[in-house]
């Protein structure tokens, strides 16, 4: 299984997880995820629970509030995820992500199938963006921009 691939699968355990038992810790979260056969770290745990947008309300983990299970999950990667959008002319842009992000942004941007990229690269808190031939670079910036702050 591809690294992205388990991190999704991993993901979607938590989710299970938080919506069928009180996990009140990142560690009791690591013992329930090496029950269901993911072994994992308490920081790539800690890395899961702020890109899945849980909370904590009387001690215990919780789903997102607040109508973001709603919210299109490609978008939900990007807001919040990409802290700055830097030009590189005349058709690379450069998104700072918070570490270990940057793949989970790319991913989202890339499936996102925006007419103005080309395609993107990804580190673990860079993301280089390739704008499509003749395509606006500002504009585009200024999409993600918009993305990352959670306006479409």
């Amino acid at each position: 299984m591809s690294p992205h691939r388990a991190t999704e699968a991993r993901r979607r355990a938590i989710l299970a997880l938080v919506a069928r038992r009180r996990i009140r810790t990142q560690d009791e979260l690591v013992e329930a995820l090496a029950d269901q056969g993911f072994e994992v770290s308490q920081a790539s745990v800690s890395r899961d629970i702020a890109a899945l947008g849980l909370g904590k309300r009387d001690g215990h983990w919780v789903l997102p509030q607040d109508g973001a299970a709603d919210e299109d999950p490609l978008l939900a990667r990007i807001r919040g995820r990409v802290l700055a959008v830097r030009e590189s002319p005349p058709n690379l842009l450069v998104l700072v992500t918070p570490p270990g992000e940057a793949s989970a942004a790319a991913l989202a941007i890339d499936r996102l199938g925006i007419a103005d990229v080309a395609g993107t690269i990804a580190g673990d808190d860079t993301i280089f963006v390739a704008t499509a031939a003749g395509r606006d670079l500002r504009r585009l910036a200024r999409r993600l921009r918009r993305l990352a702050a959670g306006r479409p």
